[in-house]
């Protein structure tokens, strides 16, 4: 299926109209990749093609301007996670998945969907996983991809996390592969939203409009095992007057980072590791906050800040 037929099919489930308030922003990064660990099963072994799963999230989370506390699958979407009620997807990628079984004639399904629940109380991380899962197109069932799905509570940020993959680009190319967040339209049968296209030497991040004349940069390569693309709410990062007064540096660090406040508010400060665990906390007035990190292990982490009840959230790489 062409991708903006793909895209555009949903509206068909939808209810309401789009009202886009939310700006997102992107970041790419490394980071090892794991399997999950003693997830809870979404398939239940079930051989799954064009999925149709509900799935709790644990907590509420924001999506553009819309809440909710789970995920769905819809028909004929493998890879996108839809709300119908609320008219918003999260596409982690347009290839056509399906369970490896289907192909190499299991008795029970060889790609597990499964899901956890990680950290604590505020600032929990939902982690969605598509493990081994194959392509409808390979009748051989030989080539495969693993994929996570991550949405933290509390600043919304969500993250495609990609594992390790054996297709050929050919075959892969079939796919018109592409990810991003998107909402839709009715009235006007159109799509809207942050997508990511592939460009001569990294990956674009742009807003569009997805109609009938659509047509991405789909990705000609899958990317590589370990590689996060990962979407931020614009108030995960802070507004625009909180953003001149607070920084962080350096990036990456090393023994110390630094938080800098010009106008010396009251700050209030933790370091996150992506699972969730807050590793340091603090309060400060200082103009330039230090932060030991002589402790932690070389990692990716979060500095979340609150300041007069505005919140900034920006991730860190630790050396």
């Amino acid at each position: 299926m062409k991708v903006q037929a793909l895209i555009l099919s949903l509206l068909f489930f939808g209810t309401h109209s789009i009202a886009q308030e939310t700006e997102y922003f992107f970041e790419e990064f490394s980071q090892d990749y794991a399997d999950l660990e003693n997830p809870v099963s979404v398939n239940n072994n079930q051989i799954w093609d064009d999925p149709a799963f509900t799935v709790p999230v644990g907590f509420e989370y924001k999506i553009f301007d819309a809440s909710s506390n789970q995920i769905l699958f819809d028909e004929d979407l493998g890879g996108v996670v839809y709300n119908h009620e609320l008219n918003k997807a999260i596409v982690v990628t347009t290839a056509d998945l399906i369970d490896r079984a289907d192909a190499t004639n299991q008795a029970n399904s060889f790609s597990p969907i499964s899901y956890l629940v990680e950290g604590f109380e505020g600032s929990r991380i939902f982690k969605l996983e598509w493990k081994n899962a194959g392509f409808f197109d390979d009748d051989s069932g030989d080539y495969f991809v693993n994929l996570q799905l991550w949405i933290y509570e509390g600043s919304n940020m969500i993250e495609i996390h990609y594992g390790p993959s054996n297709i050929d680009d050919v075959l892969y190319n079939w796919q018109e592969d592409f990810c991003g967040l998107f909402e839709f339209d009715e009235a006007a049968e159109t799509a809207h939203g942050y997508l990511i296209e592939e460009m001569t030497d990294n990956y674009d991040f742009s807003y569009v409009t997805i109609d009938d004349f659509f047509e991405p940069n789909t990705f000609s390569t899958i990317p590589e095992n370990g590689t996060v693309f990962r979407f931020y709410p614009e108030y995960a990062v802070g507004i625009e007057e909180l953003e001149t007064a607070i920084k962080t540096y350096p990036n990456p660090a090393t023994d110390y980072l630094y938080i800098e406040n010009k106008e010396q508010k009251l700050t209030e400060y933790q370091i996150v590791s992506l699972d969730g665990r807050i590793l340091k906390t603090g309060t400060s007035t200082q103009q330039s906050i230090q932060i030991d990190l002589s402790n932690l292990k070389p990692a990716v982490y979060l500095v979340n800040c609150e300041v007069q009840g505005k919140h900034f959230k920006k991730s860190f790489v630790k050396l």
